[in-house]
């Protein structure tokens, strides 16, 4: 994209992101973010203004803090994951435990049975009553796997709000484009762009550049841009099925 002519203000120092936080935290409708890093915290921002109801949509890369060391991991709340249950796997499940429960009690009966007969007849015999206890058992540990391995739920992924990851040259060979770019588009009517990465870092404590635009030509070529980039990009990006599968543990059952 190139655009000519905008009017805008310019920043250069530190606490490039002061102004822009606080444009960003009285936005009205939207919030728009391209950053290829990002910090745990302003990731929470952005939930939080999902919980105001805001519009969010996010660009970044797979270099994100939030999934390494200790941090509460805010991944969970942006990928959610959502489980469907298999009713009818669930009925053949419990028909099965049901089996094995009378087959259980069988069992026991037939174990009472020959200790009963094997007291007052004192015959040796009588211990062949073991082996059909013994084929009892061997299907009541058949049935508890069968039980163990039913598969009753599935799984799939969703988004707290529109986000895309795509994948760095450093993860994959599939391209050799960063997406390096800075920008912040607020209420579609405030656009921010510069060197500031949206972290703690970038917008307080960094030497960073920024300008400030709130020229409708400028605005519109910008949110064309994002929308493009949102939505039509063919870069390589991290698939949240994928995703969320690595992130999440799936019980079968």
């Amino acid at each position: 994209m190139f655009y000519n002519g905008a009017n805008c203000d310019i920043y250069i120092g530190k606490g490039a992101g002061k102004k822009l936080l606080n444009d960003i935290r009285n936005a009205k409708t939207s919030i728009k973010i391209v950053s290829p890093y990002l910090s745990p915290f302003l990731i929470s921002e952005l939930i939080n203004f999902r919980k105001r109801n805001l519009r969010v949509e996010l660009i970044t890369t797979d270099n994100i803090e939030d999934f390494y060391g200790s941090y509460k991991k805010n991944i969970h709340k942006i990928i959610i994951q959502n489980r469907k249950t298999d009713n009818e796997a669930v009925a053949q499940r419990e028909k099965w435990k049901d089996i094995n429960k009378i087959l259980l009690y069988i069992d026991i009966g037939l174990l009472l049975l020959i200790i009963g007969l094997a007291y007052f007849l004192r015959d040796i015999k009588v211990a062949f009553g073991l082996i059909p206890i013994g084929v009892i058992l061997l299907i009541i540990k058949l049935y508890k796997n069968k039980i163990r391995n039913k598969r009753i739920y599935s799984y799939w992924y969703s988004q707290l709000f529109p986000f895309k990851v795509y994948m760095s040259p450093d993860t994959t060979e599939l391209s050799d484009t960063f997406i390096h770019g800075k920008i912040y588009l607020i209420d579609d009517r405030i656009a921010y762009l510069g060197s500031l990465n949206f972290t703690a870092s970038g917008t307080k404590h960094n030497y960073e550049t920024r300008i400030r635009t709130t020229d409708p030509k400028a605005i519109k070529e910008i949110k064309n841009e994002l929308h493009q980039l949102l939505n039509h990009s063919n870069l390589p990006e991290r698939d949240i099925q994928y995703w969320g599968k690595q992130l999440y543990k799936e019980p079968i059952n």
